[in-house]
């Protein structure tokens, strides 16, 4: 009795931008895997089909997914008829709404299908003596949990579930002495806890983030039930590839820009059609500091997605005082019990305060930040302890929807004085101020429009050039790959040839082993030919590898194109910064009202770039933001105000669910900088997105939210309910402002996370 074990399908997730034949490229790699895994399932012919869950990536899954699954199982009912398939619904695809079965119930009308999406579901075969035992997240996401035992009667005992294994006494209790399989679902990666206990792992790598999972190797088990033999098949998704730092500086962008080209050329098969990350480290804002725009962007037309982000240098820290406020926090009512919302300090964790109301959210975001609210409910909710005392760690905590109000009122707190230089100044009254000279109002317009039609003429030009190097480059590892392959084949060739001139007669056919006679010398003309043919093809490359040695005479028009462009550029940015220096001293020694005294004041503080804490926080910024966007956004630039930074290179203002990502990016960024700094706000109150409706946003807000590296504190996050159905396994708890039909109003508390297994062996207990 032989299964196949699948698990974590992910059907309909997308991510980036990219699209390939209609469909997202990220939700086309997925279905790809998905019928690979079924081509090689038919090839092992097994007596059952085992999914363990997340068969779609969301409760309501785009149509795609539907027809990637229906056609799936059409294939396999076509080639294993009699094969039964075995499906329970997961985290993903699960409705927060009981009365919703959700997509993966449909799954139980198709042929052959028997699927679990609710209540636990026993099945019996018996024709196989087989009895398995269904049970879905919803019928284990919290207790009761539901009786878990084996048909005795039966001579093979299948249990499917999802969650983590674990020694809690309050898990779901499993002893795997009395199952011939457990099979698990919830984990992106293959792991056994028992030799029948087995998580068969994802066929993909169903991240925003995927490089976390580079190294693991995807796929699907397949599991002996008579010998108790498992094994592992590989499932080749998409490459991914993550690479080494690379070490930039502003002085000198042309250094980055040749250390990451080697990188590139010494990548085996190129970056074409990879995802690719490129980490830069060094004093620079965005990657276009220390890498020439036109290599970033020719890497994006060649790649499927990168992403670059600027690592933060460990030296950049401010020094001040520690500033400690309680990590508990409780939202409290009168005569209601006391809800625990976040975890000690230390730990990680995300729970959601909503309602469907997107006033109430408002109302209720006002409230825990210590303002009057006008709902009889949530004028009532309080949290214990309240909002921090202490100045920086309140702004931290609760935050300003503003980021550059933000900005003024926390750097200054964490030793990031304002500096007397020219730099570029953010304070509102002296940008808006009237200017004094109309040659300078006249002269930087003028100046900005030569600039960028400079910096335009030098990206296309970029752009060709690294198109053509990378060209070039691709050449030569394509020359060399062939040359090699005729190499080996001529090697080939020879030992047959000398093998066949020393045995003669006696020697037998590679094909059928039956002795050849007197017919070896027919076998040994046309190997002799064939090694004729491939030594003057292998002459051939050689020298066509010979001749690709040197560099192309257009690739040399095309740097010396770029270089004098780039001297232009330099040269017009250099005057601009120069008129805009003039400009400000202008305006400080004239003075508009009272901008100097306000300039001066502690509540109105002056942002300079020269400030080394302000560039560790614009470069964090950058680095979350770029994760949180996907990569749509790669940094933050003071350009008379805080302004995003395109993948493309352009500056600009941040439009629509961009500001909101703005405002959660700077906020992290100063949280993670004052925790650098000795400053230790236990917990965070994250409402930028409770009025945010943008489904990539959420997305990525979530995922570094949950990463201990980025945020690393339990998060309380008012947010639309809509957000439950993107990764519910992303939150701890689930506080819900409800109203009933006579207009009272409660709070509804659940549970989420991965449900908990504990593998009772007996008497003792197996620890994940």
């Amino acid at each position: 009795m032989r299964l196949v074990h699948l698990s974590d399908l992910h059907l309909g997730f997308r991510a980036y931008l990219e699209t390939e034949r209609g469909w997202n490229v990220r939700e086309r790699d997925l279905a790809g895997a998905f019928r690979w895994a079924l081509q090689e399932t038919v090839r092992l012919e097994p007596d059952l089909v085992l999914i363990t869950g997340d068969v779609f990536d969301q409760p309501s899954p785009p149509s795609t997914a539907f027809l990637t699954i229906h056609r799936g199982v059409t294939h396999l009912r076509a080639h294993l008829p009699a094969v039964p398939i075995l499906v329970i619904a997961g985290e993903r695809d699960t409705p927060r709404n009981p009365a919703d079965p959700g997509p993966v119930a449909v799954l139980d009308a198709l042929p052959g299908v028997e699927a679990a999406a609710g209540a636990p579901r026993a099945v019996r075969f018996r024709g196989f003596g087989l009895h398995a035992l269904l049970l879905p997240f919803r019928s284990v996401a919290h207790p009761p949990y539901p009786e878990v035992k084996p048909d005795k009667g039966a001579r093979w005992n299948i249990l499917l579930v999802r969650g983590h294994p674990t020694d809690l006494e309050s898990a779901i209790p499993v002893d795997p002495a009395d199952w011939s399989y457990v099979g698990i679902g919830g984990s992106h990666r293959q792991q056994a806890w028992a030799p029948n206990v087995w998580a068969a792992g994802a066929l993909e790598r169903p991240l925003l983030c995927p490089w976390r999972e580079a190294t693991e190797e995807k796929g699907f088990l397949s599991f002996d039930l008579e010998s108790g033999e498992a094994e592992f098949h590989p499932v080749q998704g998409r490459p991914v590839m993550d690479l080494a730092p690379v070490r930039v500086a502003r002085e000198d962008p042309e250094a980055g820009t040749r250390r990451l080209r080697e990188l590139l050329q010494g990548v085996p098969g190129g970056i074409e059609g990879k995802i690719v990350r490129v980490r830069l480290r060094g004093d620079v804002l965005t990657p276009n500091e220390g890498i020439q725009q036109g290599l970033l962007d020719a890497i994006r037309r060649r790649s499927t997605h990168l992403e670059v982000h600027v690592d933060h240098a460990e030296s950049e820290r401010a020094a001040v005082g520690d500033r400690v406020v309680a990590a508990m926090q409780e939202l409290v009512l009168p005569d209601h019990p006391p809800i625990p919302l976040l975890a000690k300090s230390g730990s990680a964790g995300v729970t959601l305060l909503t309602s469907r109301s997107e006033a109430e959210r408002v109302e209720i975001l006002k409230r825990l930040l210590g303002g009057p609210a006008k709902s009889s409910l949530t004028g009532r909710i309080a949290l214990h302890p309240g909002p921090p005392e202490d100045s920086l760690a309140r702004a931290l905590w609760g935050g300003d929807a503003d980021p550059e109000v933000l900005l003024r009122s926390v750097m200054p707190l964490l030793g990031s004085s304002p500096s007397e230089s020219t730099g570029v100044i953010l304070d509102d009254d002296l940008l808006a101020s009237p200017r004094v000279d109309d040659e300078i109002e006249i002269g930087i317009p003028e100046m900005e429009r030569e600039l960028t039609g400079h910096r335009a003429d030098w990206v296309e030009a970029s752009g060709d050039l690294e198109v053509a190097a990378l060209g070039w480059a691709q050449e030569r590892q394509d020359a060399d790959s062939k040359l090699q392959a005729y190499r080996d084949r001529a090697s080939e060739l020879r030992v047959r040839m000398r093998t066949l001139e020393n045995e003669k007669e006696r020697s037998t056919c590679p094909t059928c082993g039956r002795t050849l006679g007197v017919e070896f010398q027919k076998l040994l003309e046309t190997l002799r030919g064939e090694w004729e043919n491939v030594v003057q093809d292998g002459r051939w490359w050689k020298r066509r590898r010979e001749q690709l040695d040197e560099k192309p005479e257009e690739l040399r028009k095309l740097e010396e194109q770029v270089l004098r462009l780039q001297v232009r550029v330099e040269e017009a940015a250099e005057r601009l910064e120069r008129m805009r220096g003039e400009e400000v001293a202008m305006g400080r020694s004239v003075g508009v009202g009272d901008s100097a005294e306000k300039m001066a004041s502690p509540a109105h503080p002056n942002l300079s770039l020269t400030d080394p804490g302000l560039r560790h926080v614009l470069r964090r910024t950058g680095s979350l933001l770029s994760r949180i966007t996907e990569g749509q956004l790669v940094g933050v630039r003071l350009a008379g105000s805080l302004r995003v930074v395109t993948a493309e290179g352009h500056v600009r203002d941040a439009l629509g669910f961009e500001t909101a990502a703005l405002s959660l990016a700077m906020r992290l960024a100063l949280w993670i900088h004052a925790r650098g700094a000795g400053v230790r706000v236990g917990s965070l109150l994250v409402g930028e997105l409770h009025e945010t409706h943008s489904y990539p946003l959420f997305r990525g807000a979530l995922e570094v939210l949950r990463d201990p590296e980025r945020c690393g504190a339990p998060v309380l996050l008012v947010a639309p309910p809509s957000i439950l159905e993107i990764e519910p396994e992303a939150f701890d708890l689930v506080v819900e402002v409800s109203t009933d039909g006579q207009g009272r109003q409660e709070l509804i508390q659940t549970p989420l996370g991965q449900p908990s297994i504990g593998l009772q062996a007996r008497s003792s207990t197996v620890r994940a």
